[in-house]
């Protein structure tokens, strides 16, 4: 797996294409899919180049109604959705009773270790170490930011 730091805007701020996928969820899979759907797409894509991350958004009003959201970066970040989607979109199938719309957004965002939780302390990785490690990519985003660690 190749690297692939976003690119720092001037401001300092990230810059990340993200791949928003909205769907009403086929009845009784909400749940299931709301906990399932990041680990299949980490796991599914964490060897694709420029794969940053992905977040999973139910909606507060409707449980059946969410928003996955997968982010690119690097160098071809805005082609990198486009050659991605009918995996991303595989990947959804078994949970999507209708999709409601499919957008390309560039996203800029703040330096994430400054939105990150203080470490554990009786954790022995930093927030750093674990955002810059190629063995730990960052690979979902929800209420808190998370980092998933491999099996060493």
């Amino acid at each position: 797996m190749q690297s692939c730091s976003p690119k720092v805007s001037a401001t300092g701020n990230s810059q990340v294409t993200a791949l928003s996928i909205e769907f009403v969820a086929k009845p009784h899979e909400a749940h299931r899919a709301q906990l399932a759907i990041p680990s299949a797409l980490a796991g599914a894509l964490k060897e694709v180049t420029g794969f940053a991350g992905c977040l999973v958004m139910v909606s507060d009003q409707e449980a059946r109604l969410l928003t996955v959201v997968t982010l690119w970066s690097g160098d071809e970040r805005q082609k990198l959705p486009n050659e991605n989607l009918r995996w991303v979109r595989a990947l959804l199938a078994p949970y999507l009773d209708r999709c409601l719309r499919v957008q390309i957004l560039s996203a800029h965002l703040p330096p994430l270790a400054a939105t990150l939780p203080a470490p554990d302390v009786a954790d022995d990785s930093s927030v750093e170490d674990c955002l810059s490690s190629e063995k730990k990519p960052l690979v979902r985003l929800a209420h808190l930011i998370m980092c998933e660690r491999s099996a060493s």
